[in-house]
């Protein structure tokens, strides 16, 4: 006969981890209700609150005590509720953001983790099955969605950026092409640190129509913007390329198709950094983001996190020479660094 485990701890424990979507939901509700923003001017009652989101005062009470329990936010003597530092990652337009995150998570993203057995039984996409159609099309169509996950992926940027610059000397390279670059985040940052150098953010026309109105002003001159897809012709003759979340969005053969058009337009010489999560390859099934962001990918794409040698599949089969893999001090954006000889 079966029985549970004998230490009752570890069913506490899967409890736990079962009920993790509680809190991120609750965290979501906040972000609709832009509890941050109205707590930015100062404290505030639950009747203000409550009137100032149309909200029932009992119901919005209970989601603030649940996220002030976990940190989110102070409750005060007074029964007042006042902003912190930890609620504030949930302001909007600020640098680092993780309020389009939280709404782009739970909720589009939600309905295709809800559907992640379909995905584990037929090998193909949750998001897929549960929307009709590919998370990119979904985008297209629902263009306020689109542009909350852009900025999402920005505050996602933000907190690497400074880690990818510390650990490469960008300015031997001239002219830079960012391929699947987005609102443009990675290459405002290597072109600050590389004055003599001129860019490209390559994306979708869509994407670059916004882009092209966050290039800060000091940069105007040395940046631009490509719309097209990556699957045809990119900018050529660049002396650096880069695309940083992009490759793990798609299958081997579709990221082989992408890589050999980054290749086909590089001169001799030139380099592509791929800046990806990079599972390591030990045989140790040991803690990594990498592993966990794998899953976000396996319900939204046809993609996946990849370990160094899958990485160096794809470079070869592309027509690329693997030059070396350097490690940030995040396990989100290691750079692959590669070479056309």
């Amino acid at each position: 006969m079966k029985k549970l485990p004998k230490k009752p701890e570890l069913s506490f424990k899967m409890y736990e981890l079962i009920s993790g979507y509680w809190i991120a939901c609750c965290i979501h509700s906040v972000a609709q209700l832009d509890i941050a923003e109205k707590l930015l001017s100062g404290s505030k009652s639950l009747d203000e609150l409550a009137k100032e989101t149309n909200s029932d005062k009992q119901s919005l009470y209970r989601l603030l005590r649940a996220v002030t329990s976990v940190g989110i936010f102070e409750e005060k003597n007074d029964g007042t509720f006042e902003l912190n530092d930890f609620g504030g990652t949930l302001l909007s337009d600020v640098p680092g953001s993780v309020k389009p995150w939280a709404l782009a998570n739970l909720g589009e993203h939600y309905k295709a983790f809800g559907n992640l057995t379909y995905g584990v039984k037929t090998g193909k996409v949750p998001f897929d099955d549960a929307y009709g159609i590919p998370v990119w099309e979904y985008y297209k169509q629902n263009p306020e969605a689109g542009a909350n996950l852009a900025k999402a992926m920005a505050g996602m940027s933000g907190a690497v950026l400074k880690a990818i610059i510390d650990v490469y000397d960008f300015k031997p390279y001239k002219k830079i092409a960012d391929i699947g670059g987005g609102n443009g985040a990675l290459l405002f940052a290597v072109l600050d640190t590389a004055p003599d150098s001129v860019g490209i953010v390559f994306d979708q026309p869509y994407v670059v129509e916004q882009t092209v109105n966050l290039i800060p002003p000091d940069i105007k001159h040395r940046c631009m913007v490509m719309g097209g897809s990556f699957f045809e012709e990119l900018p050529a003759d660049q002396d650096l390329y880069m695309t940083k979340w992009v490759i793990h969005d798609w299958n081997d053969e579709e990221s082989i198709r992408i890589l050999k058009n980054i290749y086909k337009a590089m001169p001799v010489g030139s380099k592509l950094l791929i800046i990806d999560s990079v599972i390591p390859d030990d045989s140790e099934n040991k803690p990594h983001a990498g592993k966990l962001l794998d899953i976000n990918i396996m319900a939204m794409t046809t993609g996946k996190e990849r370990t160094l040698s899958e990485f160096k599949y794809l470079v070869e089969q592309s027509g690329l020479t693997f030059k070396k893999l350097i490690q940030t001090n995040t396990e989100i954006s290691s750079i692959v660094e590669c070479e056309k000889v």
